[in-house]
């Protein structure tokens, strides 16, 4: 639900990411979540580069689900709500949602899981206490 939402990104669907039949082509939504996750970071003053750079707090994607209710179009302005579902100690579940501007009715919903990660290492490491704060855990 909207409500849920802790963030919103707004993303105006563009034509080269719309298929024959005139709706977003699926793998497109893996990077309408993406830029949502980072644009939440940025919205709090932390850009996902500098959390990565200056606080050792990076994440890699593991794993997302997709569940399809209905499609966007280009010239669509959708909004992509963000909501934490789950933070443990080496990873968290983020749910995302995807409305068309100004409607109740969900296009898509997601679950990503990100796991911390340590890029030296190449290993997974503990969640931030940064990012945990950053994401009102």
């Amino acid at each position: 639900m909207r409500s849920d939402c802790i963030f919103f990104c707004p993303i105006r669907v563009r034509y080269n990411e719309v298929d024959q039949q005139g709706i977003v082509y699926n793998g497109h939504y893996v990077i309408y979540t993406d830029i949502a996750f980072e644009e939440f970071f940025r919205s709090k003053g932390y850009p996902y580069k500098t959390l990565v750079e200056e606080h050792d707090s990076e994440v890699c994607h593991k794993k997302s689900t997709y569940e399809f209710f209905a499609s966007a179009y280009e010239g669509d302005l959708i909004e992509v709500g963000m909501r934490v579902l789950k933070i443990g100690n080496r990873s968290m579940t983020i749910g995302f949602e995807i409305y068309r501007e100004g409607e109740d009715d969900v296009i898509v919903t997601c679950e990503t899981v990100y796991v911390g990660y340590d890029t030296k290492n190449r290993a997974s490491k503990p969640i931030s206490d940064l990012m945990r704060q950053l994401l009102g855990a």
